[in-house]
């Protein structure tokens, strides 16, 4: 076994079908072997039975002994010949007649009187080298019980098995030949388009994953196997895409602060200014740092999200409490753009869950309906139980969300509005980090929007039961 595990995939399939063929040959001779033997037993035997019905028939007693009136090969009559030999055995268990093709005074081999008043058949080595197929019946010969035992010459029926034997055995290795050079030729065209994949996928590399593996033929399990390692590949190229456009946009938003931060700094150092200048200097400098910071928290915050696969600490949390907290923490800077920030509480759900995750979740959501919202706006957001899932909704009165839009809100960096500065649109990492937060609790976030009307954003989680 570890010799064929050494081996290639082409030649232990040539292996296997050439032992696979060579159990099937064999087994199929001897299937022959067995069908065309128990063929002739029957021919003989039911020769033996009309052999039988002819002696019992034609045998005479003469002079106080049983004669057999026709004469066969030792005879000078011209009657029939007999190709049986026979013997006529009375119920005493003495033998009566024996009509063989040989003398008696020359037969070596002596049969043993029949056992019982029964019909049997059987093959017995007569004279050594001769067998012979054997019937004992019982009869009735000149009026009196009687046991005829006939006997036919096997050599026909032996000389075929030894022809059969003859014929399988000079067979057999040239079948096992040709099963290996089958096996071979097969296996080595069946496997040709594992051959051309893995070919194609040593060139497949990161700067090349939009190449695909050839699918010879998408109905067979090679076909389909192939198909899943394209839609692999597709995974990986649209993750590989997707890292290097979060790379660049991070790299894009991390520079704004940063170049801001340079620049007031060379100014200030440029221009001389008096106490009062350097103090603005310096507090928009740390509001740049600020944003730089809320910034790294956030992609810090998304990375622990998207790497994170330990299991959370379920423990039971009140989404009404909760959602009232959120709000209440808010309220301030719906306050500062005149915006009405109400909750609408329809009972007490409580749900399994991660309470931090679910709160910072819920707070970007009101956060983004705060900061989308026009001064004087209407923010609603509702806590209820809806089926079998646990229901917080956030709806707004802003400008809506185009279609083409909605698919793509919750991708990292993504804005809609690109004219927004980052101090009025953020950096786009709320929606994602809310959205990877919600799915860890193996719930989902909902969008329904309307250009004009205003979105609702929906949270549905499973609730206790």
């Amino acid at each position: 076994m570890n010799f064929l595990r050494r081996q290639s995939l082409t030649l232990r399939l040539a292996w296997w079908h050439a032992a696979t063929a060579l159990v099937v040959v064999v087994a199929l001779a001897l299937f022959v072997r067995q069908i065309v033997s128990h063929r002739l037993l029957q021919e003989l035997d039911r020769q033996l039975r009309i052999d039988f019905d002819i002696i019992e028939a034609q045998v005479e007693e003469s002079q106080g002994r049983l004669v057999w009136p026709l004469r066969g090969l030792h005879g000078e009559e011209g009657y029939a010949r007999m190709a049986a030999w026979f013997e006529v055995w009375g119920e005493n268990g003495k033998l009566l007649l024996r009509h063989w093709p040989v003398p008696e005074t020359e037969t070596h081999a002596r049969l043993r009187p029949p056992s019982g008043q029964r019909l049997r058949f059987y093959s017995a080595e007569v004279e050594p080298g001769l067998f012979a197929r054997i019937m004992e019946r019982p009869g009735r010969v000149e009026h009196r019980g009687a046991t005829l035992r006939i006997l036919r010459d096997e050599s026909g029926l032996r000389c075929t098995q030894r022809e059969l034997a003859d014929v399988f055995l000079f067979g057999l290795p040239l079948a096992v030949l040709l099963a290996v050079a089958g096996g071979w030729l097969v296996a080595r065209r069946s496997l040709a388009p594992v051959a051309a994949m893995a070919g194609r996928a040593q060139e497949i590399s990161a700067s090349s994953l939009s190449q695909r593996l050839p699918v010879a033929n998408p109905h067979d399990e090679l076909g389909r196997l192939a198909t899943v390692f394209n839609a692999t590949l597709q995974r990986l190229e649209n993750s590989f895409t997707e890292l290097r456009r979060f790379a660049a946009d991070a790299s894009h938003e991390l520079r704004t602060p940063l170049t801001a931060l340079r620049a007031e700094g060379e100014v200030a150092l440029n221009n001389a200014r008096d106490p009062e200048q350097f103090r603005q200097t310096i507090g928009a400098m740390l509001e740049e740092a600020q944003r730089l910071q809320d910034l790294v928290d956030s992609l810090l915050a998304l990375a622990r999200a998207e790497a994170d696969q330990q299991p959370l600490s379920r423990v039971p949390v009140e989404l009404a409490t909760l959602t009232r907290e959120v709000v209440e923490s808010l309220r301030i800077l719906a306050d500062e753009k005149h915006q009405q920030l109400a909750v609408e509480l329809n009972g007490e759900v409580s749900i399994a869950g991660d309470a931090a995750l679910i709160r910072h979740a819920l707070l970007n959501l009101v956060h983004n309906a705060i900061r989308y919202t026009p001064m004087n706006g209407r923010i609603t957001v509702r806590c209820s139980r809806r089926d079998r899932e646990a229901v917080i909704e956030v709806a707004d009165t802003g400008e809506g969300i185009a279609p083409e839009h909605q698919a793509k809100v919750f991708e990292s960096f993504y804005r809609v509005d690109k004219t927004r500065s980052r101090a009025e649109g953020g950096a786009g990492l709320g929606l994602a980090i809310a959205n990877l937060a919600i799915e860890r609790h193996r719930g989902r976030i909902e969008l329904e929007s309307e250009v004009g009307k205003g979105s609702i954003f929906r949270i549905a989680l499973p609730p206790l039961v």
